[in-house]
């Protein structure tokens, strides 16, 4: 209540001395903006027992046409990995073109389908039963796709170690008790056990790149605003990403075809974003060329291989880079030193931003908002509510706080720097093609302890999101491929996949896949036979 004793407080917090004859007037300026506020609270019928005034003006989907056919939690024996958050089936009656053609799809968790509860990895809150459909949502079934579930993410959308899902770890198909990677944990999981043909991740640091190069597959984050990221939970608009997850490039081609285009809704989609109707069919045209890459110009990154580099990746990722140089292209090392900073001004530009957006307090949008969403965190959050967060999420919460508290120019300054690093990337595309390095910097390791310290739980993280978290910050396209198994730092008995990352300019996807489609199409036999040969011998 905007009564005199709140503005007083409200004042001192802000360091505010408001003159003894000034009390009245500012408290009258206080019930002006209340009043304000609940003129707009009480349009469109809040008083209503309507559901659907809390999702106030969100797309609103045909349930008729695009039917939801038997939504249900997983049982435990159904879901040996723990990656499924949530089973149904959804498919369009008549899709308007059907290059998905049947392919079964599971989403990450935190992705809007109406009607099915999201969980979000979470229980700060329950419940949250979305009323719209994301814009891939729709498009997938659009393009013949069958939905067959939601799958798990780490908690709140914040980690990258398989672990902090409050339905429980979710384990590689590879060699159980092993991490997956995050946030987009599931959705890995269940595409590399073949429970679904294809994935769609969420991306803000490397969420769909880590977990699709510790599983094996080819994982896209692309070009900002490429996918619309409408009716996705997000916490910092500035690093969403949504992309496919899938086991050959030919698919990775397909889904992003079906997905990408601007929707007129996500204001992420920002000049050089195409409608739908003229996004490049990727997947004809890759079927369409040869597999030479004569000509191509790689630039290795020199500071994409740090010494704490686990020297098996190392090794397996210049076995692929050899294979590039077989298949004609021209390679190079390069070197952008500012890149070995990119995860120290990733870091400032994620805690701060995600700060103010798990607060309640981003603005400067113009997207659908997910009210429904915020009504259920039920901001600001309880000492309950923060009790069940996991360490990722209480860290990035403290940090914010301190950042905004004592350093609060920083986030201006990490901004401009990051500018600059997407400029130092760009100078050196006036002399590469492509340029590669490993998506991580180790494979998969063993799942923390349920008891681990906060300390060991955040070291589990350690060497993944190196050399993936820039490019969420400078917008670049990038894509995770799979390039063969090396041992378990824990036991060298176990085989863990390697992955190599390919980056190109803003919106040249295609050349991206053209190099990873060659480079596939040269080692296919062999890759699928290591892949046969390890998952005989079981996780």
């Amino acid at each position: 209540m905007a009564t005199q004793a709140e503005m007083l407080s409200l004042a001192q917090k802000l360091s505010m001395d408001i003159p003894e004859d000034e009390i009245a007037d500012y408290e009258a300026f206080l019930l002006r903006t209340e009043k304000t506020i609940e003129s707009i609270e009480a349009m469109e019928g809040k008083a209503t027992n309507n559901p659907r005034t809390l999702a106030y003006y969100q797309p609103e989907p045909d349930t008729t046409k695009n039917h939801r056919r038997n939504i249900h939690y997983p049982k435990q024996e159904d879901n040996p990995l723990g990656a499924w958050a949530w089973r149904f089936e959804l498919s369009s009656d008549s899709p308007t073109y059907e290059i998905l053609n049947g392919k079964t799809v599971c989403l990450k968790d935190n992705i809007c389908v109406a009607g099915v509860p999201c969980l979000l990895g979470t229980d700060t809150f329950r419940d949250w039963v979305p009323h719209t459909d994301a814009t891939v949502v729709s498009r997938i079934i659009d393009a013949g796709g069958v939905i067959t579930g939601k799958a798990v993410c780490e908690n709140l959308s914040r980690g990258a170690v398989s672990a902090t899902a409050a339905t429980g770890p979710v384990h590689n198909p590879y060699a159980r008790g092993y991490s997956v990677g995050g946030s987009s944990s599931g959705t890995a999981a269940i595409v590399a056990s073949g429970a679904a043909d294809l994935g769609i991740g969420c991306d803000q640091g490397g969420s769909i790149r880590i977990p699709a190069a510790l599983t094996g597959l080819y994982g896209f984050k692309p070009t900002t605003g490429l996918v619309p990221y409408t009716g996705i939970a997000s916490n910092d608009a500035s690093l969403d990403y949504v992309g496919p997850i899938a086991n050959t490039v030919i698919d990775t081609a397909l889904l992003l075809e079906a997905i990408a285009g601007a929707d007129g809704l996500d204001d992420r989609s920002g000049p050089g974003i195409l409608p739908p109707g003229d996004v490049p069919r990727y997947s004809d045209l890759l079927k369409q060329g040869d597999f030479s890459l004569k000509g191509l110009r790689i630039g290795v990154l020199k500071e994409g291989m740090p010494n704490k580099i686990n020297p098996d990746v190392l090794s397996k990722f210049r076995d692929a880079v050899n294979i590039f140089e077989k298949s004609g292209a021209k390679v190079q090392d390069i070197s952008i030193s500012l890149h070995s900073d990119a995860q120290k001004l990733y870091s400032i530009l994620s805690k701060m931003g995600n700060h103010m957006g798990m607060m309640g307090h981003a603005t400067g949008r113009r997207q659908v908002m997910l009210t429904d969403l915020f009504e259920k965190k039920g901001l600001p959050y309880t000492p309950e509510a923060i009790s069940k967060m996991s360490v990722m999420c209480k860290e990035g919460l403290l940090s914010g706080e301190f950042a905004w508290k004592h350093h609060s120019t920083v986030y201006a300054k990490t901004v401009n720097i990051l500018r600059k690093l997407k400029d130092k990337y760009d100078e050196a595309f006036s002399s590469v093609d492509v340029i590669v390095m490993p998506t991580t910097l180790s494979c998969a390791s063993r799942l923390p302890s349920p008891d681990a310290t906060p300390i060991a739980q955040l070291e589990a993280a350690q060497g993944l999101i190196d050399n993936t978290c820039a490019f969420n910050a400078t917008g670049h396209p990038a894509l995770a491929v799979p390039i063969g198994f090396v041992p378990a730092q824990e036991d060298p008995k176990i085989k863990l996949p390697a992955s190599m990352q390919i980056v190109g300019k803003w919106h040249d996807e295609l050349t991206i896949l053209r190099a990873a489609y060659a480079w596939e199409q040269f080692v296919k036999e062999d890759l699928v036979m290591s892949k046969i040969e390890i998952q005989m011998r079981g996780p």
